[in-house]
Protein backbone atom coordinates (compact mmCIF):
# COMPACT_ATOMS: atom_id res chain seq x y z
CA UNK A 1 0.00 0.00 0.00
CA UNK A 2 1.42 3.62 -0.71
CA UNK A 3 2.04 6.00 1.75
CA UNK A 4 3.01 9.51 1.41
CA UNK A 5 3.22 12.87 3.46
CA UNK A 6 2.95 15.91 2.41
CA UNK A 7 3.70 19.12 4.63
CA UNK A 8 1.80 21.93 4.12
CA UNK A 9 3.02 24.46 7.21
CA UNK A 10 5.52 24.71 9.73
CA UNK A 11 6.80 26.54 12.59
CA UNK A 12 9.74 25.35 14.85
CA UNK A 13 9.91 21.72 14.14
CA UNK A 14 5.78 21.48 14.07
CA UNK A 15 3.94 20.69 11.00
CA UNK A 16 0.18 20.78 9.55
CA UNK A 17 0.62 17.96 6.94
CA UNK A 18 -1.34 15.54 5.15
CA UNK A 19 -0.84 11.69 5.67
CA UNK A 20 -2.06 9.40 2.85
CA UNK A 21 -2.19 5.82 3.78
CA UNK A 22 -3.52 4.02 0.43
CA UNK A 23 -6.78 5.90 -0.50
CA UNK A 24 -7.35 7.12 3.31
CA UNK A 25 -6.08 10.56 4.56
CA UNK A 26 -6.03 12.69 7.83
CA UNK A 27 -4.88 15.64 8.51
CA UNK A 28 -1.65 16.25 11.33
CA UNK A 29 -0.63 16.45 13.96
CA UNK A 30 -3.13 14.18 15.01
CA UNK A 31 -4.34 12.13 17.64
CA UNK A 32 -5.16 8.40 16.56
CA UNK A 33 -7.54 7.15 20.28
CA UNK A 34 -6.56 3.70 21.26
CA UNK A 35 -10.18 1.50 21.19
CA UNK A 36 -10.07 -1.83 22.62
CA UNK A 37 -10.96 -3.97 20.88
CA UNK A 38 -13.08 -6.43 22.50
CA UNK A 39 -14.44 -3.61 24.54
CA UNK A 40 -15.65 0.20 23.29
CA UNK A 41 -16.54 2.07 26.04
CA UNK A 42 -16.47 5.11 23.29
CA UNK A 43 -18.25 3.47 20.26
CA UNK A 44 -16.19 4.35 17.02
CA UNK A 45 -19.31 6.45 15.96
CA UNK A 46 -18.82 8.98 19.12
CA UNK A 47 -15.39 8.94 18.37
CA UNK A 48 -15.78 9.92 14.48
CA UNK A 49 -18.39 12.45 15.71
CA UNK A 50 -15.78 14.26 17.58
CA UNK A 51 -13.09 14.04 14.51
CA UNK A 52 -11.27 11.26 14.86
CA UNK A 53 -10.79 10.01 11.82
CA UNK A 54 -7.76 8.01 12.74
CA UNK A 55 -7.91 5.30 15.44
CA UNK A 56 -5.15 2.70 16.96
CA UNK A 57 -6.10 -1.00 18.44
CA UNK A 58 -3.87 -3.70 19.66
CA UNK A 59 -3.44 -6.61 17.28
CA UNK A 60 -2.49 -9.10 20.13
CA UNK A 61 -5.34 -9.00 21.94
CA UNK A 62 -7.10 -9.51 18.95
CA UNK A 63 -5.02 -12.44 17.84
CA UNK A 64 -5.30 -13.68 21.37
CA UNK A 65 -8.65 -13.46 21.51
CA UNK A 66 -10.91 -13.18 18.30
CA UNK A 67 -8.72 -14.41 15.87
CA UNK A 68 -10.78 -16.23 13.78
CA UNK A 69 -13.90 -13.80 13.97
CA UNK A 70 -11.50 -10.80 12.67
CA UNK A 71 -9.66 -12.38 9.99
CA UNK A 72 -13.42 -13.42 8.59
CA UNK A 73 -14.55 -10.07 8.82
CA UNK A 74 -11.74 -8.28 8.67
CA UNK A 75 -10.41 -5.05 10.81
CA UNK A 76 -12.28 -2.84 9.79
CA UNK A 77 -15.64 -4.61 9.68
CA UNK A 78 -14.88 -6.07 13.03
CA UNK A 79 -14.29 -2.62 14.93
CA UNK A 80 -17.02 -0.72 12.30
CA UNK A 81 -14.26 2.25 10.86
CA UNK A 82 -13.64 2.65 7.28
CA UNK A 83 -10.68 5.58 7.57
CA UNK A 84 -7.05 4.85 8.70
CA UNK A 85 -6.69 1.90 11.31
CA UNK A 86 -3.25 1.88 13.03
CA UNK A 87 -2.53 -1.45 15.21
CA UNK A 88 -0.03 -2.32 17.23
CA UNK A 89 1.56 -5.66 17.50
CA UNK A 90 1.95 -6.64 21.35
CA UNK A 91 5.19 -4.58 22.22
CA UNK A 92 3.08 -2.69 25.52
CA UNK A 93 2.21 -5.88 26.35
CA UNK A 94 5.63 -7.27 26.54
CA UNK A 95 6.85 -4.11 28.68
CA UNK A 96 4.00 -4.77 31.04
CA UNK A 97 3.54 -8.65 31.60
CA UNK A 98 6.94 -9.85 30.03
CA UNK A 99 7.37 -12.01 26.19
CA UNK A 100 4.51 -11.59 24.03
CA UNK A 101 3.53 -15.40 23.29
CA UNK A 102 3.80 -14.89 19.44
CA UNK A 103 6.50 -14.26 16.90
CA UNK A 104 7.59 -10.82 14.89
CA UNK A 105 6.51 -13.43 11.76
CA UNK A 106 3.17 -14.22 13.81
CA UNK A 107 1.79 -11.14 14.22
CA UNK A 108 2.94 -9.52 11.11
CA UNK A 109 1.21 -11.92 8.85
CA UNK A 110 -1.95 -11.67 11.60
CA UNK A 111 -2.26 -7.83 10.91
CA UNK A 112 -1.43 -7.86 6.96
CA UNK A 113 -4.49 -10.60 6.75
CA UNK A 114 -6.52 -8.49 8.82
CA UNK A 115 -6.42 -5.48 6.57
CA UNK A 116 -4.31 -2.80 8.73
CA UNK A 117 -3.25 0.42 7.23
CA UNK A 118 -0.55 1.15 9.44
CA UNK A 119 1.29 -1.42 11.68
CA UNK A 120 3.81 -1.29 14.14
CA UNK A 121 6.41 -4.38 14.04
CA UNK A 122 6.63 -6.38 17.44
CA UNK A 123 8.89 -4.18 19.80
CA UNK A 124 10.95 -4.92 22.56
CA UNK A 125 10.07 -1.21 24.10
CA UNK A 126 13.39 0.02 26.62
CA UNK A 127 10.61 1.72 28.62
CA UNK A 128 12.62 3.68 31.75
CA UNK A 129 15.86 1.88 32.21
CA UNK A 130 19.11 2.98 33.53
CA UNK A 131 21.01 -0.15 31.93
CA UNK A 132 22.58 0.25 28.74
CA UNK A 133 23.13 -2.86 28.08
CA UNK A 134 19.44 -3.36 28.41
CA UNK A 135 18.43 -0.80 26.33
CA UNK A 136 20.86 -1.73 23.83
CA UNK A 137 19.20 -5.51 23.67
CA UNK A 138 16.00 -4.11 23.23
CA UNK A 139 17.21 -1.74 20.86
CA UNK A 140 18.88 -4.35 18.54
CA UNK A 141 15.88 -7.09 19.06
CA UNK A 142 13.13 -4.59 17.86
CA UNK A 143 15.20 -3.95 14.74
CA UNK A 144 15.55 -7.28 14.34
CA UNK A 145 12.24 -8.07 14.24
CA UNK A 146 11.06 -5.27 12.21
CA UNK A 147 13.93 -5.44 9.38
CA UNK A 148 12.73 -9.34 9.31
CA UNK A 149 8.91 -8.50 9.11
CA UNK A 150 9.63 -5.56 6.53
CA UNK A 151 11.26 -8.79 4.07
CA UNK A 152 8.79 -11.08 5.10
CA UNK A 153 5.23 -9.20 4.46
CA UNK A 154 6.52 -5.85 2.67
CA UNK A 155 4.72 -6.73 -0.31
CA UNK A 156 1.77 -6.63 1.78
CA UNK A 157 -1.18 -3.88 1.23
CA UNK A 158 -0.42 -2.68 4.91
CA UNK A 159 2.30 -0.13 5.51
CA UNK A 160 4.79 -0.79 8.22
CA UNK A 161 5.83 1.19 11.14
CA UNK A 162 9.48 0.57 12.67
CA UNK A 163 9.26 1.43 16.11
CA UNK A 164 12.38 3.65 17.46
CA UNK A 165 13.98 2.03 21.25
CA UNK A 166 17.12 3.48 22.94
CA UNK A 167 15.24 5.05 26.09
CA UNK A 168 17.03 7.68 27.70
CA UNK A 169 20.35 7.12 25.85
CA UNK A 170 20.31 9.30 22.81
CA UNK A 171 23.29 7.78 20.63
CA UNK A 172 21.03 4.55 20.88
CA UNK A 173 18.10 6.20 19.70
CA UNK A 174 19.72 7.83 17.08
CA UNK A 175 21.10 4.75 15.48
CA UNK A 176 17.86 2.77 16.22
CA UNK A 177 15.92 5.77 13.81
CA UNK A 178 18.72 6.17 11.20
CA UNK A 179 18.90 2.09 10.84
CA UNK A 180 15.14 1.85 10.70
CA UNK A 181 15.23 4.46 7.57
CA UNK A 182 18.11 2.65 6.06
CA UNK A 183 15.74 -0.90 5.98
CA UNK A 184 13.40 0.52 4.27
CA UNK A 185 10.41 2.24 6.62
CA UNK A 186 8.92 5.12 5.57
CA UNK A 187 6.99 5.96 8.39
CA UNK A 188 8.81 5.33 12.09
CA UNK A 189 7.10 5.32 16.12
CA UNK A 190 9.31 6.54 19.04
CA UNK A 191 9.08 4.11 21.59
CA UNK A 192 9.11 4.30 25.29
CA UNK A 193 7.98 7.56 26.28
CA UNK A 194 4.95 6.79 28.67
CA UNK A 195 7.31 5.98 31.73
CA UNK A 196 8.87 9.63 31.10
CA UNK A 197 5.75 11.18 31.06
CA UNK A 198 4.20 9.36 33.76
CA UNK A 199 7.18 10.06 35.88
CA UNK A 200 7.27 14.16 34.63
CA UNK A 201 10.59 13.38 33.11
CA UNK A 202 9.90 15.95 30.24
CA UNK A 203 13.10 16.48 29.85
CA UNK A 204 14.35 13.45 28.84
CA UNK A 205 11.15 12.98 26.60
CA UNK A 206 12.31 16.19 24.53
CA UNK A 207 15.86 14.74 24.27
CA UNK A 208 14.59 11.51 23.31
CA UNK A 209 11.79 13.25 20.66
CA UNK A 210 15.14 15.82 19.36
CA UNK A 211 17.11 12.47 18.99
CA UNK A 212 14.55 10.88 17.00
CA UNK A 213 13.71 13.50 14.94
CA UNK A 214 16.97 15.24 14.21
CA UNK A 215 18.12 11.26 12.80
CA UNK A 216 14.93 10.59 9.78
CA UNK A 217 14.18 13.09 7.09
CA UNK A 218 12.42 15.97 7.75
CA UNK A 219 9.85 14.50 5.15
CA UNK A 220 9.29 11.11 6.89
CA UNK A 221 6.12 10.83 9.65
CA UNK A 222 6.77 10.24 13.55
CA UNK A 223 4.63 8.68 15.33
CA UNK A 224 5.26 9.19 19.52
CA UNK A 225 3.62 6.29 21.71
CA UNK A 226 0.90 6.70 24.39
CA UNK A 227 1.43 10.62 24.19
CA UNK A 228 -2.13 11.84 24.85
CA UNK A 229 -2.20 14.58 27.18
CA UNK A 230 -2.49 18.37 26.71
CA UNK A 231 0.23 18.70 29.40
CA UNK A 232 3.28 17.69 26.56
CA UNK A 233 1.14 18.05 23.02
CA UNK A 234 2.17 21.31 22.19
CA UNK A 235 5.92 20.19 23.28
CA UNK A 236 5.76 16.81 21.65
CA UNK A 237 4.27 19.03 18.62
CA UNK A 238 6.89 21.30 17.95
CA UNK A 239 10.04 19.04 18.21
CA UNK A 240 8.15 17.23 14.93
CA UNK A 241 5.95 14.43 16.26
CA UNK A 242 2.94 14.23 13.78
CA UNK A 243 0.99 11.86 15.25
CA UNK A 244 0.13 10.33 18.56
CA UNK A 245 -2.08 7.63 20.13
CA UNK A 246 -3.59 6.92 23.54
CA UNK A 247 -5.72 5.24 25.60
CA UNK A 248 -5.29 7.91 28.48
CA UNK A 249 -8.88 9.64 28.05
CA UNK A 250 -10.81 6.37 29.14
CA UNK A 251 -7.81 4.86 31.83
CA UNK A 252 -7.89 8.46 33.32
CA UNK A 253 -11.77 8.12 33.38
CA UNK A 254 -11.84 4.68 35.08
CA UNK A 255 -9.69 6.62 37.70
CA UNK A 256 -12.09 9.55 38.58
CA UNK A 257 -9.13 11.99 36.47
CA UNK A 258 -10.88 14.97 34.96
CA UNK A 259 -8.84 16.42 31.86
CA UNK A 260 -7.34 19.72 31.43
CA UNK A 261 -4.68 21.45 29.82
CA UNK A 262 -2.51 21.81 32.72
CA UNK A 263 -3.01 18.62 34.48
CA UNK A 264 -5.52 15.82 35.66
CA UNK A 265 -7.65 16.61 38.66
CA UNK A 266 -9.52 14.38 40.94
CA UNK A 267 -13.53 14.54 40.31
CA UNK A 268 -14.09 13.60 43.72
CA UNK A 269 -11.91 16.98 45.14
CA UNK A 270 -13.39 19.05 42.35
CA UNK A 271 -15.81 22.07 42.67
CA UNK A 272 -16.68 22.68 39.37
CA UNK A 273 -16.38 21.63 35.37
CA UNK A 274 -14.01 24.18 34.20
CA UNK A 275 -14.75 23.22 30.82
CA UNK A 276 -18.04 24.03 28.59
CA UNK A 277 -17.77 21.07 26.28
CA UNK A 278 -21.12 19.11 25.72
CA UNK A 279 -20.43 16.92 28.37
CA UNK A 280 -19.77 19.71 31.03
CA UNK A 281 -22.67 21.39 29.81
CA UNK A 282 -24.93 18.90 30.17
CA UNK A 283 -24.17 18.03 34.33
CA UNK A 284 -22.73 19.38 37.25
CA UNK A 285 -19.54 18.17 39.30
CA UNK A 286 -21.71 16.56 42.00
CA UNK A 287 -23.93 14.59 39.59
CA UNK A 288 -20.51 12.94 38.32
CA UNK A 289 -19.40 11.74 40.96
CA UNK A 290 -23.22 10.53 42.47
CA UNK A 291 -23.95 8.83 39.17
CA UNK A 292 -23.51 4.87 38.49
CA UNK A 293 -19.49 4.34 37.42
CA UNK A 294 -19.85 3.07 34.39
CA UNK A 295 -21.66 6.12 33.11
CA UNK A 296 -19.49 8.25 35.00
CA UNK A 297 -16.25 6.64 33.51
CA UNK A 298 -18.46 7.19 29.94
CA UNK A 299 -18.75 10.85 30.17
CA UNK A 300 -15.45 11.87 31.77
CA UNK A 301 -13.89 9.86 28.96
CA UNK A 302 -16.09 11.82 26.29
CA UNK A 303 -14.71 15.09 28.30
CA UNK A 304 -11.24 13.62 28.52
CA UNK A 305 -11.61 13.33 24.30
CA UNK A 306 -12.59 16.92 23.83
CA UNK A 307 -10.13 18.47 25.86
CA UNK A 308 -7.60 15.97 23.68
CA UNK A 309 -9.05 17.27 20.29
CA UNK A 310 -8.88 20.54 21.25
CA UNK A 311 -5.81 20.95 22.03
CA UNK A 312 -4.66 19.26 18.84
CA UNK A 313 -6.32 22.06 17.12
CA UNK A 314 -5.11 24.51 19.43
CA UNK A 315 -1.10 23.55 18.11
CA UNK A 316 -2.55 23.81 14.67
CA UNK A 317 -3.39 27.24 15.00
CA UNK A 318 -0.25 28.25 16.37
CA UNK A 319 1.53 26.74 13.25
CA UNK A 320 -0.41 28.66 11.07
CA UNK A 321 -0.12 31.77 13.00
CA UNK A 322 3.39 31.32 13.43
CA UNK A 323 3.36 30.75 17.43
CA UNK A 324 3.92 27.72 18.54
CA UNK A 325 6.83 28.70 20.51
CA UNK A 326 4.58 31.20 22.64
CA UNK A 327 1.83 28.08 22.86
CA UNK A 328 5.16 25.58 24.30
CA UNK A 329 6.02 28.40 26.46
CA UNK A 330 2.41 28.88 28.14
CA UNK A 331 1.67 25.22 28.68
CA UNK A 332 5.19 25.29 30.09
CA UNK A 333 4.41 27.43 33.10
CA UNK A 334 1.97 24.39 34.40
CA UNK A 335 4.77 22.66 35.73
CA UNK A 336 8.40 22.98 36.88
CA UNK A 337 9.73 20.27 34.83
CA UNK A 338 8.01 21.00 32.43
CA UNK A 339 9.70 24.63 32.46
CA UNK A 340 12.89 22.64 32.59
CA UNK A 341 12.43 21.06 29.20
CA UNK A 342 11.29 24.49 27.90
CA UNK A 343 14.61 25.82 28.55
CA UNK A 344 16.32 23.44 27.27
CA UNK A 345 15.06 23.77 23.61
CA UNK A 346 17.10 26.96 23.43
CA UNK A 347 19.89 24.57 22.75
CA UNK A 348 18.38 23.52 19.58
CA UNK A 349 17.35 26.78 18.57
CA UNK A 350 19.44 26.22 15.20
CA UNK A 351 17.78 23.24 14.71
CA UNK A 352 13.90 24.45 15.42
CA UNK A 353 14.89 27.48 12.66
CA UNK A 354 15.11 25.33 9.58
CA UNK A 355 11.55 24.80 9.35
CA UNK A 356 10.62 28.31 11.25
CA UNK A 357 9.41 31.01 8.64
CA UNK A 358 11.49 33.77 8.31
CA UNK A 359 8.50 36.57 7.86
CA UNK A 360 5.33 36.21 10.30
CA UNK A 361 2.12 38.17 10.45
CA UNK A 362 1.96 38.54 14.28
CA UNK A 363 4.31 40.52 16.34
CA UNK A 364 6.48 38.67 19.10
CA UNK A 365 5.98 38.75 22.62
CA UNK A 366 9.38 38.68 24.50
CA UNK A 367 8.05 37.15 28.16
CA UNK A 368 10.82 35.17 29.84
CA UNK A 369 14.74 34.82 29.82
CA UNK A 370 14.07 32.03 27.33
CA UNK A 371 12.52 34.26 24.35
CA UNK A 372 15.95 35.37 23.91
CA UNK A 373 16.75 32.17 22.21
CA UNK A 374 14.09 31.83 20.17
CA UNK A 375 14.58 30.65 16.18
CA UNK A 376 13.17 33.81 15.36
CA UNK A 377 15.58 35.77 16.59
CA UNK A 378 18.28 33.92 15.24
CA UNK A 379 16.97 34.01 11.85
CA UNK A 380 16.43 37.47 12.02
CA UNK A 381 19.88 38.39 13.68
CA UNK A 382 21.28 36.39 10.37
CA UNK A 383 19.69 38.18 8.04
CA UNK A 384 20.30 41.39 9.92
CA UNK A 385 24.31 41.34 10.13
CA UNK A 386 24.68 41.83 6.39
CA UNK A 387 22.59 45.21 6.27
CA UNK A 388 23.57 46.39 9.34
CA UNK A 389 26.84 48.67 8.08
CA UNK A 390 27.75 52.52 7.60
CA UNK A 391 26.22 54.46 4.54
CA UNK A 392 26.79 57.61 6.08
CA UNK A 393 29.06 59.80 7.64
CA UNK A 394 26.83 60.27 10.97
CA UNK A 395 24.22 58.29 12.45
CA UNK A 396 20.87 58.90 14.80
CA UNK A 397 19.56 56.02 16.66
CA UNK A 398 15.48 56.96 17.07
CA UNK A 399 15.48 55.71 21.27
CA UNK A 400 11.37 56.13 21.43
CA UNK A 401 8.56 55.03 19.61
CA UNK A 402 7.29 57.74 18.51
CA UNK A 403 10.53 59.19 17.58
CA UNK A 404 10.96 59.95 13.83
CA UNK A 405 13.55 60.58 11.14
CA UNK A 406 14.22 64.68 10.80
CA UNK A 407 12.99 65.84 7.39
CA UNK A 408 15.60 65.78 5.52
CA UNK A 409 16.85 66.69 1.75
CA UNK A 410 18.40 64.31 -0.93
CA UNK A 411 21.59 65.85 -0.12
CA UNK A 412 21.69 65.12 3.81
CA UNK A 413 20.04 61.90 3.17
CA UNK A 414 23.28 60.67 2.37
CA UNK A 415 25.18 62.04 4.99
CA UNK A 416 22.75 60.68 8.18
CA UNK A 417 21.77 56.76 8.87
CA UNK A 418 19.06 56.19 10.87
CA UNK A 419 18.64 53.48 13.47
CA UNK A 420 16.19 51.94 16.14
CA UNK A 421 17.00 49.49 18.59
CA UNK A 422 15.23 45.97 18.78
CA UNK A 423 15.11 45.04 22.78
CA UNK A 424 17.15 41.47 21.54
CA UNK A 425 18.84 42.10 18.42
CA UNK A 426 20.36 45.86 19.21
CA UNK A 427 20.86 48.23 16.76
CA UNK A 428 18.88 47.74 13.17
CA UNK A 429 18.32 50.38 9.74
CA UNK A 430 14.98 52.29 10.64
CA UNK A 431 13.86 51.33 7.21
CA UNK A 432 12.96 47.65 8.78
CA UNK A 433 10.42 48.92 11.32
CA UNK A 434 7.69 47.43 10.18
CA UNK A 435 9.21 44.53 9.19
CA UNK A 436 8.76 41.32 10.88
CA UNK A 437 10.12 40.75 14.34
CA UNK A 438 11.34 44.49 13.85
CA UNK A 439 7.36 45.47 14.24
CA UNK A 440 5.09 44.83 17.34
CA UNK A 441 7.84 43.02 19.74
CA UNK A 442 6.81 43.65 23.19
CA UNK A 443 9.10 43.31 26.06
CA UNK A 444 9.31 44.83 29.73
CA UNK A 445 13.13 44.87 29.17
CA UNK A 446 14.53 47.88 30.21
CA UNK A 447 16.20 49.39 26.53
CA UNK A 448 18.20 51.89 27.89
CA UNK A 449 21.16 49.62 28.32
CA UNK A 450 20.75 48.54 24.39
CA UNK A 451 20.33 51.58 23.92
CA UNK A 452 24.00 52.25 25.22
CA UNK A 453 25.40 49.51 23.38
CA UNK A 454 23.74 50.54 20.05
CA UNK A 455 25.67 53.97 20.26
CA UNK A 456 28.89 52.08 20.83
CA UNK A 457 28.13 49.23 18.04
CA UNK A 458 27.55 52.23 15.71
CA UNK A 459 30.98 54.40 16.77
CA UNK A 460 32.74 51.21 16.43
CA UNK A 461 31.59 50.68 12.76
CA UNK A 462 33.05 54.22 11.82
CA UNK A 463 30.42 57.12 12.43
CA UNK A 464 31.88 60.16 13.01
CA UNK A 465 28.76 60.88 14.82
CA UNK A 466 26.18 59.21 16.62
CA UNK A 467 23.48 60.98 17.92
CA UNK A 468 20.47 59.47 20.55
CA UNK A 469 17.13 61.44 19.20
CA UNK A 470 14.11 60.90 21.92
CA UNK A 471 10.66 62.10 21.72
CA UNK A 472 10.18 65.20 23.79
CA UNK A 473 6.81 66.37 23.38
CA UNK A 474 4.45 65.53 26.07
CA UNK A 475 1.31 63.56 24.72
CA UNK A 476 -2.64 65.49 25.05
CA UNK A 477 -4.25 65.45 28.36
CA UNK A 478 -7.40 63.82 27.95
CA UNK A 479 -10.19 66.21 27.54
Amino acid sequence: MSLSFEVRETDLMGRIGVLTVGKKSVETPCLTPVIHPLSLDITVRELRDLGFTALMTNSYIIYKRRREEVLERGLHGFIGHDGIVMTDSGGYQVLEYGDAEVTPEQIADFQSRIGSDLAVTLDTPTGYSTSRAYASRTMEGSLEAAVSTLRSSGGSETVWVGPIQGGLFGDLVRSSARRMVKAGFRMVALGSPVELMEGYLFSELAEMIVNARKSIPFSMPLHLFGAGHPLTTPLSIALGCDTFDSASYILFAKEGRYMTERGTLDIRTMAYLPCSCPVCNATSRADLVEMESGERTRRMALHNLHVLRADVLRCKEAIVEGRLWDLVEERAMAHPRLAVAFRALTKHARWLSKPTRLLKDRGMLLRTPEDAGRPELLLANQHLAPVVRRRAKEARVLATPVARPSPKSAASARVVDYYRVHPELGPFPAELQFVFPFTQTVSDRDVEPRIRDAVRRLRAMGYSRVTVVRNKKKPPRNR
